[in-house]
């Protein structure tokens, strides 16, 4: 009698331990929950200006989403979310992983201050140049053309040569060395 006891406490760990064992590795196989992580946490973005958000703690591929696209839209390649401000305002960039993972990123978007020109828009023609001043800011200045097969645009001792290449809008933006920007729009007859 006393070894028929022994036997059922023996087998009763046996099933526990088999029970404890099971339940433990099921849990091991579970993927832990992780947030997406975005650096920089929050995006502040000039009128017309892009910024760059690098993703990370999720699976490739993300889907992006703004809240408000008339404020700013947004796009993905890879773990590098692009936000472009399109006027002042707020919005939500949701950012969702192949894993249905989401997090979202704040975005504030501003008008620049402190770069103003003395024409704004500019007017040239095919084939020629005007010359816009820039007023305020700090030299030197980074100047780019949205689109150069339109126009293209060169910076010396703060004035910009505006030369028009074929017909067409497009805009020229203008920052400082203190990161003050400004955009001219430009349209080529």
């Amino acid at each position: 009698m006393e070894k028929m006891k022994f036997l059922k406490s023996a087998a009763a760990m046996m099933l526990c331990c088999v029970s404890a064992t099971i339940m433990i590795s099921c849990k091991k196989d579970d993927k832990p929950a992780s947030a997406l992580k975005f650096n920089p946490a929050k995006v502040e973005a000039i009128v017309g200006s892009t910024v760059s958000v690098t993703v990370s703690g999720g699976t490739e591929p993300y889907t992006v989403v703004s809240s408000d696209a008339k404020t700013a839209t947004v796009t993905v390649t890879k773990d590098v979310i692009k936000v472009t401000g399109i006027k002042d305002g707020t919005a939500t960039i949701t950012v969702t992983d192949k894993d249905k993972l989401s997090s979202k990123v704040p975005v504030t978007v501003k008008t620049a201050t402190g770069l103003t020109f003395d024409k704004n828009p500019v007017n040239v023609a095919v084939g020629k140049e005007d010359v816009v001043t820039i007023n305020g800011g700090v030299a030197p200045y980074v100047v780019a053309a949205k689109d150069a097969t339109i126009a293209t645009a060169i910076e010396k001792d703060g004035k910009i040569t505006v030369k028009g290449v074929k017909a067409g809008t497009t805009t020229i933006s203008v920052t400082d060395k203190n990161k003050k920007s400004g955009t001219v729009i430009v349209t080529v007859k």
